[in-house]
């Protein structure tokens, strides 16, 4: 049997008054990647349109599941009682299950069967539904099987089927899989960087400042020529495979995995130097121009790492068109002239301190 295309994954129906819970989870959903109807997203599809034509032909026709925000209001409202009614119509129409019904109060709903399976949304919360509709779009189809989804995959059971059907590239967008998983395990240390929050550091003498902060350069340089050999180098041909030949998928993981080692290592350096305690104001001003060496290595892995996914997430699309393929995502390290000038004169400045 072939298997049905839908212009949506799932399509929610809700009352206004519950919308701030229901729209948590939308967000929730989309954020994997999943396509959702949701009113506030469609203001453009739907301008001009038919509203009751529009709404019931997605209910009815163009969603694979329909998620139901039972409450009160949802069973007073006219608007919801005719998308209801088709998203009703539609599942007399199924053989497996398309209304997902979800109680946010113990309202009793015409037309929804009591043995009918729901969950309590106050219960499981926005992220309790948003993993069961997630877990409800994952299954396999009525065939048995899973189908690759011509993406960079967002969850584990997407890694799967990628593994499982290994399409052409699959290499590339296993690899860009694991550096975005790590990137965004790290987004909290991150957004320290970017807000430059940093506390309780170890203390620095100022005899030993001058020691510290020469070796300090140093490891920075060692850390970023590591990421360069770990893209360029042998090691990625380990990895992804030689011309003709298969990637190895472990590696491939544990490639990525050391990127992203190397890129928490930067982002606990610069922390660690900007947390550091001193006693002088001309101290604390040299550590921090100094930890600033860290910023275009940070934020350059972090632009390369979301760069590359969105790149191979077209990948396949191009592939399966019989276009030939010629991309590039580059990496360049390079510390801005104002950022050494800035240490510099930090550096001189202590200097002359310490000689009054």
């Amino acid at each position: 049997m072939e298997e049905i295309e839908y212009d949506f994954d799932v399509a929610v129906t809700f009352a206004g008054e519950d919308r701030d819970f229901v729209e948590e989870i939308v967000r929730l959903v989309q954020a994997d990647g999943f396509s959702v109807f949701y009113d506030e997203d469609s203001k453009v599809a739907t301008w001009g349109e038919d509203l009751t034509e529009y709404f019931s032909n997605v209910y009815e026709q163009r969603a694979r599941f329909a998620v139901m925000f039972i409450s009160a209001s949802y069973a007073a409202k006219p608007w919801t009682r005719m998308e209801r009614r088709s998203v009703l119509s539609r599942a007399l129409r199924e053989s497996s299950p398309y209304l997902l019904p979800v109680r946010l109060d113990s309202t009793a709903l015409p037309g929804v069967r009591e043995s009918i399976g729901y969950l309590d949304g106050l219960q499981e919360g926005p992220l309790g539904i948003a993993d069961a509709i997630r877990g409800k779009l994952e299954q396999p189809r009525s065939d048995g099987s899973r189908r690759f989804n011509g993406r960079v995959p967002r969850t584990e059971v997407e890694v799967a089927v990628l593994l499982g059907e290994r399409p052409t590239g699959w290499e590339y967008l296993l690899f860009s899989y694991w550096l975005a998983a790590g990137l965004e395990r790290l987004n909290p240390q991150y957004n320290d960087h970017v807000i430059k929050f940093a506390i309780g550091g170890d203390p620095v003498s100022d005899e030993d400042l001058l020691d510290f902060s020469s070796s300090e350069l140093a490891r920075i340089g060692s850390v970023t020529s590591t990421f360069e050999s770990l893209l360029l180098g042998p090691a990625q041909e380990a990895a992804m495979g030689r011309p003709g030949e298969p990637g190895d998928p472990e590696l491939i993981e544990h490639l990525a995995d050391r990127m992203i080692a190397i890129y928490a290592e930067l982002l606990s350096w610069e922390y660690r130097l900007r947390a550091a305690a001193t006693w002088s104001d001309e101290a604390r001003e040299l550590l921090r121009a100094l930890a600033n060496y860290a910023n275009q290595p940070i934020d350059e892995i972090h632009r390369f790492v979301l760069a590359l996914r969105a790149q191979m997430d077209g990948l396949s699309e191009i592939l399966q068109s019989g276009k030939s393929v010629d991309w590039s995502q580059t990496i360049e390290f390079v510390i801005p002239e104002e950022v050494s000038k800035q240490y510099l004169d930090s550096l001189e400045a202590f200097k002359l301190w310490r000689q009054t």
